[in-house]
């Protein structure tokens, strides 16, 4: 591990300190230390039923948490978990801790805790960077693709002064799985449509989005009909062959969140070949609702679809964790399930991981005896 090192720039480093003044961190401590990942993304796996399944990234930033004693003597680390989009950790930081620093840390520098902190989020960005969940994304033209930031620029630190408040922080550290569950959003509370579509057999369509692919500009997105916009047939679609025809057997009614690329082709093909559908929105129900004419109106008018979300016409955009909750909610509702591509360390292969259902999963590209779903 390395300390992160930037040079002091006033027009971006001119900001205020979120440590306690007065007082000494190089000095020793037991500290509550939260590290958040950049925009808050869900880069190292997701919570289901309770429990943090990890995926590589997350492994990653384990392991890096894990070894910070081996290079740091003066460390101790207490009760600590990686979430999906945070770390929390208690670390006691010795007084001998600055005299011990071990080269392959880098040169010290003043504050021992900022010293640690620094050398962590180096090396789990290093770790971390080239794995399928740390993906280049296009900006904002299309033409050329970045690589997100791994951490927030800052972190946060509690200073632990007692016992009681050392036995609390633990606590909230080993329920901070239960409480992210307990924090969801619910059942659907807003619907348009045919509700008793939920009575049918339901056949959830789940498919990650591909990672470390060239990147596409949202003119090139396929599968566009789902959002109001002008549709496309599903020979149009690079994911056409996807499309239930190609399923064991025809659906009855197909469920999911239909936000990747391969999941809105299969939207498309549905609504092509009249097999009714639930769509569970990543979003309020007014922004989701189709234009007045076009094949999604066709189908609520005929009653092949029904649209539905626990989520108010004040929540806009796409969320990673809202998209996670559609596809276990899906999940929970089907009686079988196809699954399209699948990362190996995504979130839906975190999800399928620790699925508690007995359900039929198919799977349209030939997974890895490690990967497929047992």
């Amino acid at each position: 591990m390395k300390a992160e090192a930037h040079a002091y720039d006033p027009a971006l480093h001119h900001r205020h300190s979120i440590r306690m003044r007065g007082h000494d961190y190089a000095g020793g401590g037991m500290y509550f230390i939260t590290l958040c990942v950049a925009a808050y993304r869900p880069l190292f796996g997701t919570v289901v039923h309770g429990r943090m399944v990890l995926n590589e990234a997350g492994r990653k930033a384990a392991a890096c948490w894990r070894d910070i004693p081996a290079h740091f003597p003066g460390a101790t680390l207490d009760e600590w978990i990686v979430m999906p989009d945070h770390v929390h950790g208690i670390l006691r930081v010795g007084t001998t801790c600055r005299a011990h620093l071990i080269p392959a840390f880098g040169r010290p520098i003043s504050g021992a805790l900022g010293t640690i902190i620094g050398a962590y989020k180096g090396a789990a960005t290093r770790a971390i960077r080239g794995t399928a969940c740390c993906a280049p994304y296009p900006t904002r033209t299309g033409l050329a693709c970045q690589t997100p930031p791994i951490w927030q620029r800052n972190y946060y630190d509690i200073i632990i002064q007692d016992s009681r408040a050392l036995n609390n922080i633990r606590r909230y550290i080993r329920d901070n799985p239960a409480h992210w569950d307990a924090l969801r959003y619910g059942a659907p509370r807003f619907f348009a449509g045919n509700r008793a579509l939920l009575d049918l057999p339901l056949t959830a369509f789940l498919a990650s989005r591909r990672t470390g692919l060239a990147c596409q500009t949202p003119a090139q997105s396929p599968a566009t009909c789902h959002t109001g916009l002008a549709c496309q047939t599903p020979a149009q679609s690079p994911a056409a062959a996807c499309g239930p025809a190609t399923w064991p057997e025809r659906p009855a009614c197909v469920i999911g969140g239909f936000l990747s690329p391969m999941e809105r082709a299969v939207f498309d093909a549905c609504l092509a070949d009249y097999i009714p559908m639930v769509w569970i929105l990543a979003r309020g129900l007014g922004l989701g609702m189709p234009s007045p004419c076009g094949r999604m109106r066709r189908a609520l008018d005929a009653g092949r679809l029904l649209i539905m979300t626990p989520f108010d016409d004040t929540v806009r955009g796409f969320s990673a964790a809202r998209a996670g909750w559609c596809n276990e909610y899906a999940l929970h509702l089907a009686s079988s399930a196809v699954v399209g591509y699948l990362a190996p360390d995504g979130m839906l292969a975190c999800l399928l991981a620790d699925l508690r259902r007995d359900i039929s999963i198919s799977y349209l590209e030939s997974q890895p005896a490690s990967e497929a779903h047992p």
